[in-house]
């Protein structure tokens, strides 16, 4: 596990231009696509993004919004890849958890898929239940979980 000089940052909302090209950067390295995430935030209630840097450099985020008054959907997020398996997800899920506790939700919901392993097997770890599962547009399986946090 990383520890030295980790810092994880938490913002509400929009972010400011240079954070958001900076994640919005890391985030298109990591999926391979070309997001602004916020244009992605922008209709999204109570956007929640965490941001996870070690020197002073973005190493992963985890971004949610409130899905319903109850329920807290934690939507995107990754971490690069020099800093995979060392405990940078799970510390970005404590967070998360930690902060939407605290702010009254009762749950967390998310959605994976069968392409990304390493996040499915670190929600079941962290006793995420599955509730659903269907074919998206491409016929990909994907996987909505849940956890109960009140």
């Amino acid at each position: 596990m990383v520890q030295q000089l980790i810092e994880i940052k938490s913002y509400q909302g929009k972010l400011s231009e240079k954070i958001n090209k900076e994640l919005s950067n890391v985030h298109n390295l990591i999926f391979n696509s070309k997001d602004d995430l916020n244009k992605k935030l922008i209709d999204k209630k109570s956007g929640l993004t965490l941001i996870c840097y070690l020197d002073n450099k973005i190493v992963g985020y985890k971004i949610g919004y409130e899905k319903d008054g109850s329920t807290f959907y934690s939507w995107l997020g990754g971490v690069t890849d020099d800093y995979r398996k060392k405990g940078i997800a799970q510390k970005l899920m404590d967070e998360q958890i930690s902060l939407v506790k605290s702010k009254g939700y009762q749950k967390v919901q998310t959605k994976t898929s069968n392409k990304w392993k390493s996040m499915l097997i670190l929600n079941i770890k962290n006793d995420f239940q599955i509730v659903d599962c269907f074919k998206d547009s491409n016929n990909q399986q994907e996987i909505i979980l849940e956890k109960y946090i009140s």
